[in-house]
């Protein structure tokens, strides 16, 4: 990771646009995640986020997830989560999110459902 709190790299494949999320999603980096999300949105199919390489996840990310993933449900565009581990796992089931989004093991898993 450069010097940068976040990166999300975007890769639109055939039938997903995969994004790779790597650092800390917090109040200062939450508008990035948002941003590109709202790009692959534009995409008008499923949104892969990998969530592996995020060390740090405030609740801000929690909003945008859940704002996301209710996007997703009013146009029938999914959000798949891929590998939320650590703090965004923590977060995830604090609030019983994991329940309600769709979460992944690994890419692979995500790009087959």
């Amino acid at each position: 990771m450069d010097d940068a709190l976040l990166t999300v790299e975007s890769e639109k494949l055939a039938d997903v646009v995969v994004l790779r999320a790597e650092g800390e999603v917090d109040s200062y980096t939450a508008e990035l995640l948002r941003d590109k999300l709202s790009e692959a949105y534009g995409a008008g199919v499923p949104i892969v986020l990998d969530l592996s390489g995020v060390e740090f996840f405030a609740s801000i990310g929690l909003s945008v997830l859940v704002e996301y993933h209710q996007r997703g449900e009013e146009r029938g565009t999914a959000l798949r989560l891929v590998s939320p581990r650590g703090s965004v796992l923590r977060a995830l089931k604090a609030t019983t999110l994991n329940e309600t989004l769709d979460l992944y093991v690994d890419l692979d898993a995500a790009l087959r459902a």
